[in-house]
């Protein structure tokens, strides 16, 4: 089999921009980044990520997101590494020309009601992230488990201790939302448990004696008495001379690894002492178990695809979505606006509602010619008119074009002359035939420009919508033709 495609720092980053940094320039940022978060007294920079910024023009720079808005109370939060063993930078491995951590990304963000959060020690991963949309955070290169390292995210960004975190694997693009849902519902109807998990019934012996197969049992309420690598429970008379079959009425569940955490379980985990079982089990989760916490336990509604571990899974996963992109998708429509915090998130928004209603299969996304709002939700303005209008943005975050937009959509749709005259110059020749204005599709309103009603009040905002939805409309019904 040949060697699995890894995007280098270059083409995993700057393939989301048009800059083009260096990898020293990487480095050199990367260390500035740490150098300020390890000052003392910088509480202030819980979020700080490096910034792209063009070579060779004046020094790097960091920017802190701001996090004016509520906290949500769900995060689905990402660890992700780049030191595996067996599968070398994983994070950054080419799947139908993106990382793999760009598509655990749109797994969480199927997730309804939920933030995001991608924790890293690893600067190329963290630019990937925020690329995005979503917040990354640099963190310690030290923390010896998952649950570590999402602690220190729970106490930078300050979460309350009631806050659900959904620790989502950064190697697990296939994770199901039913799967996702379950460990959440599991951890709020069980008020005495401190985290939540899921299993599922292990029906041959070479599973059940895999001591990659962690197995779990757990008591009439449903929370976890033990996990083990090894066979649990054993059953005695059944195997007192072998273990060639798995007896009726010793049934065997294998943890599967989908966590949910109250923020100040996260918190309370980070300060224990690592337990003797744990260290023998190697099993982090031990060490919850063995100071007193509950841990609630639930079967998966469905199976759970395994994570990228080996070439193999790389190669499996790399056929699942080549598939899925052949097979489902029958339109790629990217909407255009310049800071990508109004216009085009509520284009984007009306676009999925519209063409979900006339049963076409379409994958939206929206993004900004400029960078200048990089990571941030929507405009307010845009938000409170989304509400009124029944369309969600409330997974929007903001993002900047990118070269490989171009060929990855069919349908580039501009807002105003601006936008188009911007796309024109960033579009490689032979996709200059996708850039179009949205208003091309609604001649009949006799306009070609939706105004940017950014700053404006609750009015201007309607009224660049209603142009919107006429401009949507006409491509929805082009696409139906």
């Amino acid at each position: 089999m040949p060697s699995p495609k890894v995007l280098s720092a270059s083409q995993a980053v700057a393939s989301y921009s048009p800059l083009h940094p260096s990898q020293a320039l990487a480095d050199r940022r990367w260390r500035s980044a740490h150098a300020q978060l390890a000052e003392p007294g910088r509480a202030e920079n819980h979020a700080l990520v490096s910034v792209a910024c063009k070579v060779g023009v004046g020094k790097p720079v960091s920017r802190k997101i701001s996090y004016g808005q509520p906290a949500r109370m769900i995060t689905i939060a990402i660890p992700a590494r780049m030191k595996a063993t067996r599968l070398p930078n994983k994070p950054l491995l080419d799947i139908i020309g993106r990382p793999l951590i760009a598509h655990v990304i749109d797994c969480a963000r199927r997730f309804e009601a939920a933030e995001i959060v991608v924790a890293t020690d690893d600067l190329r991963i963290a630019e990937v992230a925020e690329r995005e949309g979503v917040v990354a955070i640099l963190t310690r290169e030290d923390h010896p488990t998952g649950s570590d390292r999402l602690a220190e995210v729970a106490d930078r960004l300050e979460w309350p201790d009631t806050q659900i975190v959904v620790n989502l694997q950064g190697d697990e693009p296939l994770m199901p939302q039913s799967c996702l849902r379950a460990v959440v519902d599991a951890l709020r109807g069980d008020a005495g448990a401190a985290a939540a998990t899921l299993a599922m019934r292990i029906d041959n012996i070479a599973e059940a004696l895999d001591p990659n197969a962690v197995k779990v049992v757990s008591d009439h309420q449903g929370r976890a008495l033990y996990f083990s690598r090894a066979p649990i429970p054993w059953p005695r008379d059944a195997w007192h001379t072998a273990q060639r079959e798995l007896p009726a009425g010793a049934p065997m569940r294998r943890h599967l690894g989908l966590y949910a955490y109250r923020a100040g379980t996260l918190r309370r985990f980070a300060a224990l002492p690592p337990a003797p079982l744990e260290t023998i089990e190697s099993l982090e989760q031990l060490r919850l178990l063995h100071h007193g916490y509950k841990i609630a336990v639930r079967d998966t509604p469905e199976a759970i695809p395994p994570g990228v571990d080996t070439p193999e899974d790389l190669a499996r996963v790399r056929a699942h979505f080549i598939g899925e992109q052949q097979q489902q998708v029958q339109h790629r429509w990217l909407f255009m606006c310049l800071g990508n915090i109004c216009r085009s998130p509520l284009a984007a928004a009306y676009a999925r509602k519209c063409a979900a209603e006339h049963g076409l299969r379409v994958h939206i996304e929206s993004a900004g010619t400029l960078s200048s709002h990089a990571g941030e939700r929507a405009d307010g303005g845009a938000r409170e008119l989304a509400a009124i209008e029944g369309v969600d943005v409330s997974q929007h975050r903001a993002r900047q074009v990118k070269v490989e937009d171009f060929e990855r959509f069919d349908q580039i749709l501009a807002m105003d002359e601006r936008n188009l005259a911007d796309l024109s110059k960033l579009c490689p020749p032979q996709y200059l035939h996708k850039v179009r204005l949205l208003l091309d599709y609604a001649p009949h309103i006799g306009r070609r420009t939706v105004p940017d009603p950014y700053g404006q009040t609750l009015s201007g905002f309607q009224r660049s919508y209603e142009l919107i939805v006429a401009g949507v409309d006409g491509l929805v019904m082009s696409a139906m033709k």
